[in-house]
């Protein structure tokens, strides 16, 4: 078999602003590869890619790093492997990207390409100049296979102002210029996410901004967010809304620096269909047992980890999946949890919508409402974590500041949110009883 091969660089911004090249993005018909470089895979202090590129030691994740048919680095099914496959957009966000580059939205290395100035946390891919020929860690695993790569196929520069931005809802990645959020950055990464509401469900902002003030008021970590008027925002189209929540990025620090991060789809290996995982109890066992023993603050981390989950219960956010639980890389190496983000009471819109949509979310919500104590202790149990009373005592406290301090809160919120939540404070969720 004979054919072109089409190569990316992949580049890891480190804590110091420098950009470091740690392998390559090849394409070869449908097999979709990373390979890494020797000086990263051989560096004991390599920034971290994935965890789920981490093994119980640098031998292990050496191995991982230089397999052959190892899923994490090599598939054959046009797409990418599931890290990577975790940076591309989804939805209406995915097509925008598509018609951008002029592709296929099932075209995951074009997509990957176009939007490889602004993806999600520290990495950057960027194609390389013809004439510098198929790099030898990329021709070498091919030929290792009986492949025959004989030329380099040619590659677009990304698309200037493209973002690879996860999730369905429609957004756009934005710098603050002066005092207007700006989408034409002119390549430069963003800052900020704009997300908007939608024909659907016009009070999403609304409904999301509330989310923050509702887990602000109980002291948890969140991303900062604010309402802004459309006005304050250059658009690359003109939409029917007046507003708009400006997230910002917590993958973005001051001067241009990028903070890596990675959800926990990626954490865990979940593709993005995959995203509300198999099982609960199981899953998020394992996001425990990752924070309890890979976080540079364990009991911090646990502690919020839990407390969010409980609120997540009694604001209906049904749409706590996988990819909207994430980690830091302060120093670009050991994982933190990060900010919370995407706290939407999407039981809000059951009652707007045909009793068959939302079917995963109101079986997800069929679950909640009737979580207890005891499934909560048995899930920190399943995550081996020793101090579960006091985790569940703080989680109680909680769960009556809730009581006490959201009502007056939720008086300004949108009137199907604060149906939902009084209701579920009054008693609608087994743990507020």
């Amino acid at each position: 078999m004979s054919t072109s091969i089409r190569y990316l660089r992949l580049i890891f911004n480190t804590i110091a602003g420098s950009k470091r090249p740690i392998g390559y993005l090849s394409q070869y018909g449908d097999i979709l590869r990373v390979s890494f470089d020797d000086d990263y895979v051989n560096d004991a202090q390599r920034p971290t890619l994935s965890l789920s590129y981490r093994g119980q030691t640098d031998r292990e994740t050496q191995q991982i790093l230089r397999a052959i048919r190892d899923v994490r680095v090599a598939r054959s099914d046009g797409r990418w492997p599931t890290y990577f496959q975790n940076l591309l957009p989804e939805g209406h966000n995915r097509e925008r990207l598509a018609a951008q580059r002029h592709c296929s939205p099932d075209d995951e290395f074009e997509l990957l390409a176009a939007a490889g100035r602004d993806l999600m946390g520290a990495v950057e891919v960027e194609p390389i100049p013809l004439s510098e020929g198929i790099p030898n860690v990329v021709r070498h695993w091919h030929t290792s296979l009986g492949l025959d790569v004989l030329e380099s196929g040619f590659v677009e520069t990304p698309v200037e102002d493209a973002a690879s931005l996860p999730g369905v809802v429609t957004k756009f990645s934005a710098v603050l210029d002066g005092r207007r959020y700006v989408v034409k950055r002119h390549g430069a990464a963003g800052d900020f996410i704009l997300k908007l509401p939608s024909t659907r469900h016009p009070d999403l902002v609304q409904n999301e901004a509330f989310g923050y003030k509702l887990a602000k008021a109980l002291g948890l970590n969140t991303a900062q967010a604010e309402v802004i008027s459309c006005a304050d925002a250059e658009l690359p189209e003109v939409v029917p809304f007046d507003d708009i929540l400006a997230v910002k990025r917590f993958d973005r620090a001051a001067g241009g620096r990028r903070i890596h991060m990675e959800e926990f789809a990626q954490v865990l290996q979940y593709e993005p269909r995959q995203k509300y995982g198999r099982d609960m109890q199981n899953d998020f066992a394992s996001v425990l047992l990752v924070l309890d023993r890979l976080s540079s603050r364990p009991a911090q981390d646990v502690l919020e980890f839990v407390r969010r989950f409980v609120m997540f219960i009694l604001m209906g956010n049904t749409d706590a999946h996988l990819k909207n639980w994430a980690v830091i890389y302060p120093d670009g190496v050991t994982p933190e949890l990060a900010p919370l983000y995407d706290p939407v009471c999407v039981a809000a819109f059951f009652d707007e919508v045909k009793p068959n949509d939302y079917g995963i979310n109101r079986a997800v919500d069929a679950k909640l409402r009737t979580y207890t104590w005891d499934d909560l202790d048995g899930l920190l149990a399943r995550a081996g974590l020793q101090r579960r009373v006091r985790l569940i005592q703080q989680a109680k406290a909680m769960v009556k500041q809730a009581q006490s301090d959201w009502p007056a809160l939720l008086m300004n919120a949108p009137a199907n949110m604060r149906k939902v939540i009084q209701a579920r404070l009054n008693g609608g969720v087994k743990i507020a009883g």
